[in-house]
């Protein structure tokens, strides 16, 4: 690699970890925490997994964080705390909790 390839290489690598140390003291001046991070990272550097197939799968990686359900009766708005077999578990910003079957679940997405 030349010179001036590896100057870019070390600028864009030196880029991406003042990214990730903004991203990191933004989440937690806003009450996250450090573990948050690692979803922006494995966006851009995915782990060694299989990427999701089923809706149980997806929604598995999405608990701890504020999702969006879509269902035939409503909009159900929470943090995913559990996935089970056949139904997840929500809580919202009152503490209320919702169960949601998963088979009656259109649209997920995250908030």
């Amino acid at each position: 690699m030349a010179n001036n390839e590896q100057s870019a290489s070390l600028r864009l690598v030196n880029q991406l970890a003042d990214l990730n140390t903004s991203l990191l003291e933004l989440r937690l001046s806003r009450g996250g925490n450090a573990n948050m991070t690692r979803r922006l990272t494995d966006k851009f550097f995915p782990p060694e997994t299989e990427t999701p197939t089923t809706l149980t799968q997806l929604l598995s990686t999405l608990v701890g964080e504020q999702i969006q359900a879509t269902t035939p009766f409503g909009e159900v708005s929470g943090t995913l705390i559990t996935v089970q077999e056949d139904y997840i578990v929500m809580v919202d910003d009152t503490g209320a909790q919702a169960l949601v079957r998963i088979d009656a679940i259109e649209f997920v997405s995250e908030l």
